[in-house]
């Protein structure tokens, strides 16, 4: 049988040939360079272009406070963004007006770190100013952020003579910081433990925001702030703000990859103001009454 060895024999070749041609693929497979799996990527440090709107109202120093506040918020590359903020309200029966930019760094699994600067304006004897400029920072972990603005502050001063007082502000130049320490309890709650120093006069800061999901991309939230410090720095207010993104996501995703803070900063003004008695100029007062620098004749408390 001749073919039947033929094909036998044509068989073993080939095995045999097979093995050894798979015996090379296997050592230059072994012998080639692995190639390491590339590192994740972070996150951007803004979403997309995004906005937010506020309005708030409360009593600064026993006296009627409240406002609007805006933001816009862009890209700049991967890792960098700009936010342009405003606040447009009145306090003590007078108008003010901040605006503020902020330039930063962000990777929303670990934190920001950027420039501040802002300009408020008081429409109060003649106008006051504050100019604010300093680092803005934030630290994630977990649920908990460690925020913060310090830096340097200064402005104008200015006096007038107001029936028998003398109304004057001296915004002078010196450090300032605002702290803030949120835990977020769940991912649309936080609560918010914190510091200022503004004007030269400490304050502890307390307050919290919850929100809700209002429509798509769109994020509704209440918060609360109070202040107690030195010298009549104490004030409480509550806002109603409106997030728009560019995708849904909770409170603790929007601040981290959407919107930095947006600093309040007429605290600065406010606690450089004095009211005095011009020299001579104390009225006389009835039977009874006591004179107060600040609000004239008044019957003492009881």
């Amino acid at each position: 049988m001749p073919l039947q060895r033929f094909l036998r024999s044509t068989t073993m070749l080939s095995t045999v040939v097979g093995a050894s041609f798979l015996s090379v693929i296997a050592v230059q497979a072994a012998d080639a360079p692995v190639k390491a799996p590339l590192p994740p990527q972070p996150l951007p440090a803004v979403d997309g272009i995004n906005w937010k709107g506020e309005a708030f109202g409360g009593v600064f120093d026993d006296d009627g406070f409240g406002g609007i506040k805006g933001a816009v918020t862009i890209p700049l590359s991967t890792q960098y963004g700009f936010q342009l903020d405003g606040i447009l309200g009145g306090v003590r029966g007078d108008l003010f007006g901040q605006v503020a930019g902020h330039w930063f760094w962000r990777d929303p699994n670990v934190g920001l770190l950027g420039l501040y600067a802002s300009y408020t304006h008081l429409d109060d004897i003649g106008g006051v100013h504050a100019a604010h400029a300093g680092v803005e920072f934030e630290r994630y972990h977990g649920p908990w952020t460690l925020q913060g603005v310090l830096g340097v502050e200064g402005g104008n001063s200015k006096s007038a003579l107001i029936g028998p007082l003398i109304h004057s502000y001296d915004v002078k130049t010196r450090f300032f910081d605002q702290i803030n320490l949120h835990y977020y309890y769940t991912d649309n709650a936080r609560l918010t433990i914190g510091h200022r120093y503004l004007g030269g006069k400490h304050a502890l800061a307390l307050g919290g925001e919850w929100a809700i999901p209002l429509a798509p991309r769109t994020l509704g939230a209440f918060s609360l702030e109070g202040r107690i410090g030195e010298d009549n720095y104490t004030g409480v207010w509550a806002g109603l703000k409106v997030y728009f993104g560019q995708q849904d996501k909770p409170l603790i995703a929007r601040h981290r990859q959407d919107d930095p803070n947006i600093w309040l900063n007429i605290p600065t003004i406010l606690n450089s103001k004095k009211i005095e008695t011009a020299p001579g100029g104390e009225p006389p007062c009835l039977p009874g009454e006591i004179f107060d620098p600040e609000f004239g004749c008044i019957f003492p408390p009881d």
